[in-house]
């Protein structure tokens, strides 16, 4: 439904994602990297709200800027944390948006779909749970019937609980969706491929399984690394944490514990074990 193809994105003519090729398929997609690293200005661009430096955006057979702009937004909904509720507005009239006024009956069956007593649609956000409140979101999304979800960190202000509902949830909707996120629980758990993002280039792709069972790239490693392990020892830190992207070469390699001369030069995303990987030492890292 969605393409990303060549795109170079960035704020005020600096570039934040350099040339970026993504297909949103079956099964969803996860974009994980850390803060800073392109993924939600990778997503602002793929529902039509930043215009690319360089590269296309695809809609079906047609660019974005040229697509029937109308279906787009009935096809294409984001879900953004709960914050992003009007507090000023009742719950039901926040779901109720996107509904022309004959469908504004539909509130109820939309807050039930999401696991809310339709009694909530007279309260407003403070009201409410965070939990609650992030179901909110997502029904106001669904009040369109979308074919994608478009998810910026959706469960990161849950506790663990609520972040457990609010993914059953999201796994039982006939929705495809793309989640941006750092977190690799979540993403395992809704995508079926993903993409990592480092200083706003992909450095590894493809199946989510395999991305956090064996990395390839040293830095999906320190990130799968870093999550604590319950009754395990904590996490030990790969590398120079504190190190800003390089300028030239390979951005990782001031942090990167296996860089070595030729780290000075650029890789290109290349096959390595059935993904692709920007590493000139993706072997080692496969083999370590």
């Amino acid at each position: 439904m969605l393409r990303a193809e060549g795109v170079t994105l960035g704020y005020g003519g600096t570039p934040v994602v350099h040339d970026v090729t993504l297909d949103i398929t079956e099964g969803g997609v996860g974009l994980i990297g850390e803060s800073g690293s392109g993924k939600t200005t990778l997503a602002r661009a793929f529902l039509g709200l930043l215009t690319p430096m360089s590269g296309n955006i695809w809609y079906g057979d047609q660019t974005l800027k040229k697509a029937d702009q109308r279906r787009f937004r009935k096809d294409v909904q984001p879900v953004f944390q709960a914050e992003a509720l009007d507090p000023r507005m009742r719950i039901g009239g926040s779901v109720a948006e996107g509904l022309s006024r004959g469908e504004r009956h539909r509130v109820p069956e939309l807050l039930r779909q999401v696991g809310l007593a339709p009694e909530l649609a007279e309260r407003r956000p403070h009201q409410l749970s965070g939990g609650q409140r992030q179901r909110v979101v997502i029904a106001r999304a669904l009040a369109v019937g979308p074919r994608l979800l478009i998810l910026d960190e959706p469960t990161s202000a849950l506790d663990v609980t609520v972040q457990a509902r609010i993914l059953d949830l999201l796994a039982s909707l006939d929705t495809e969706r793309l989640l941006i996120t750092h977190n690799l629980a979540v993403v395992g758990r809704l995508c079926r491929t993903s993409h990592v993002l480092f200083a706003g280039r992909v450095v590894e792709a493809g199946p989510t399984a395999e991305l956090l069972d064996r990395p390839a790239h040293p830095y999906t490693l320190a990130l799968r690394d870093a999550v604590p392990k319950l009754g395990g020892p904590p996490p030990v830190a790969r590398g120079r944490t504190e190190a800003r992207p390089a300028e030239t070469g390979c951005p990782f390699r001031l942090r990167c514990p296996l860089a070595a001369a030729a780290c000075e030069r650029a890789p290109a995303l290349r096959e390595v074990a059935g993904r692709q990987v920007a590493c000139h030492r993706a072997e080692d890292v496969l083999g370590g």
